[in-house]
């Protein structure tokens, strides 16, 4: 697997990506709208990731597989970069989920925050997504905060918990 920082030339793969993990993706989390599943959407989406990269607002990656297809099979972000905290966020694909990736993808951010001198990491994760949960506090994430019936998902309340992972120096 190799990480590499989001880029314009990502485009035509990550769209792949996320409409072939579509379905899979919103059994857990939000949709997001119709209009970042076309070219111009993702071009978009980039776009705003590349900018927040060059202002070290955050730290973005996608993940390729090591096949002669390239494939991403996995992304990964450190936002929302404030002070001395970051919140992250990860998403595999269906075909990879259960082989490692997200414990990878955490590690990963988790070094890059080190690397940028954050001491607390953030994560929110809906009740719907164990797996999710999981990752986190086999990496050393704690619950630290949970909100009861904050998110509708496919028309029933789900509640919300925050996992944060402290003094990283």
């Amino acid at each position: 697997m190799n990480f590499e920082s989001i880029g314009e030339k990502h485009v035509l793969s990550l769209l792949d990506f996320e409409l072939k993990n579509k379905a899979y993706f919103e059994k857990s989390i939000a949709p997001r709208d119709e209009d970042f599943y076309s070219l111009a959407g993702v071009g978009n989406h980039i776009s705003e990731l590349v900018y927040l990269q060059r202002q070290n607002k955050a730290f973005c990656y996608v993940v390729i597989n090591d096949t002669q297809d390239k494939n991403i099979v996995a992304r990964a972000n450190l936002k929302n970069i404030a002070g001395k905290t970051g919140e992250i966020g990860y998403r595999v694909a269906e075909g990879v989920s259960g082989k490692g990736i997200a414990s990878r993808c955490v590690r990963r951010l988790v070094e890059q925050a080190k690397n940028i001198g954050l001491s607390t990491l953030t994560s929110e994760v809906m009740d719907n997504n164990p797996a999710s949960e999981k990752v986190l506090v086999k990496n050393g994430f704690k619950p630290t905060l949970c909100f009861s019936k904050k998110y509708r998902h496919k028309g029933k309340l789900l509640n919300s918990t925050y996992f944060t992972l402290e003094h990283l120096n």
